[in-house]
């Protein structure tokens, strides 16, 4: 398997559009903030929650239009309202955090950018622009690319999940479709028993004690700080006489708003990509359809020209692919979006997906990967470029290409 981003260079992200800065005479009347966010090596979600603490702020009050990668070099708009934190910049222009031209200090950078008169929300911006580095490529790989890549730019791919949406499962299961069923101890068990292989050993010590005294577990105190809230959470219901499920809503309650609105999006994003597999297994012939696991989530299925087929017989099956794919609807509404849920404040997308994407595709001669030389068989780098719509994921394209 091909590898990405080995170096944070590998992986850069920009995002692209959105609101235009307020500046002038009219900056001072704003109500909110437009700040330009920087960074290296963070996650999204961390690093807010680490800037809110840093600027004295509620992690509510960023305004964000997308997550962006964690192991990349990514830029986007983040908005805050004026008056509230300490220690922002003030003048268009300044900058605060990591000055270095790399980033490689801090690995975040604010630079105000103008005003806005409403709060950044979730795709308020209109693509973002992805420079990838493809990393240990080998020979029958780089062969069958250029036949890959063609039938990307003819047919363009599906507009899938990828595996980063699905972050919150835990032996393949997904705490958030316990939540919309309402089955909160289930989910809240799930999170709290089972381990994870990235757990630190402190979470995994605790998650032991959890599942060995399922479901009283007030006695223990927990070596992971984010788990001590939860329990308190419960002991406070306890103390209410609160039992059953809304006990369980309660501690689900107690989680970070970021991770609850991640455990229902998970759940969704699964659901969409059951129905988009489903809509290509009625208008395609397993043949036709090029297979990839990526375990929950998946499979990926990619309408495909099989390699075996040359000349004319597989032009004319490119040809077929193509008026099938164009003979779909531009985008699908996002299943469930009519789901209430407000008793838990949270909310599902209800904007209409593209089924397909279709991106001109950049990339650069093949040059030899020194990063992964092997003493048997060379290895090989190339740079792909591209624009993506909103919520699409570029790992979904290097899939289709390599995997």
């Amino acid at each position: 398997m091909v590898k990405l981003r080995q170096i944070a260079e590998d992986f850069i992200v920009t995002e692209l559009g959105g609101p235009e800065p307020v500046v002038g005479s009219d900056f001072s009347d704003c109500e909110h903030r437009l700040y330009r966010l920087e960074k290296r090596n963070h996650d999204t979600i961390a690093l807010l929650a680490r800037l809110s603490r840093h600027f004295h702020l509620s992690r509510r009050s960023f305004g964000i239009s997308g997550f962006k990668d964690r192991h990349a070099v990514t830029s986007q708009m983040v908005s805050l309202p004026v008056g509230k934190g300490e220690g922002l910049p003030t003048e268009i222009g300044q900058q605060v955090g990591d000055l270095s031209d790399d980033l490689t200090g801090e690995g975040w950078r604010l630079t105000l950018l103008g005003g806005s008169d409403k709060k950044l929300r979730s795709g308020s911006h209109s693509a973002n622009q992805f420079e990838i580095t493809v990393r240990d490529i080998n020979q029958q790989q780089l062969e069958g690319l250029p036949r890959r890549l063609e039938q990307a730019r003819i047919h363009g791919w599906p507009n899938w999940f990828d595996t980063q949406r699905f972050g919150s499962a835990v032996g393949n299961r997904l705490p958030g479709t316990h939540i919309v069923a309402g089955e909160y101890e289930a989910a809240m068990k799930l999170h709290l028993t089972e381990r994870n292989k990235s757990d630190r050993s402190d979470k995994r010590r605790d998650k032991k004690k959890f599942a060995a005294n399922w479901p009283d577990i007030s006695h223990i105190k927990p070596e992971h700080k984010p788990f001590s809230k939860l329990l308190k959470a419960r002991a406070r219901a306890l103390e209410e006489g609160v039992d059953d499920e809304e006990l369980w809503r309660r501690v689900y309650m107690a989680l970070p708003y970021d991770i609850r609105g991640i455990w229902i999006s998970a759940w969704q994003s699964r659901e969409w990509n059951s129905d988009l597999a489903g809509l290509f297994e009625s208008l395609f012939p397993h043949h036709l359809l090029y297979l990839v696991k990526i375990g929950v989530g998946g499979p990926f299925l990619f309408p495909e020209a099989p390699s075996g087929k040359r000349g004319a017989p597989k032009r004319h099956l490119i040809a077929d692919i193509k008026e099938t794919l164009e003979k779909l609807p531009e985008t699908m509404e996002m299943p469930h979006s009519d789901l209430d849920l407000s008793a838990i404040d949270q909310y599902l997308s209800n904007h209409p997906r593209p089924l397909m994407i279709n991106s001109e595709i950049g990339s650069t001669e093949e040059i030899r990967d020194e990063m992964n030389s092997r003493s048997k068989g060379k290895r090989w780098a190339i740079t792909f470029d591209f624009e993506l719509p909103p919520g699409a994921y570029a790992t979904v394209l290097i899939k289709r290409l390599f995997h």
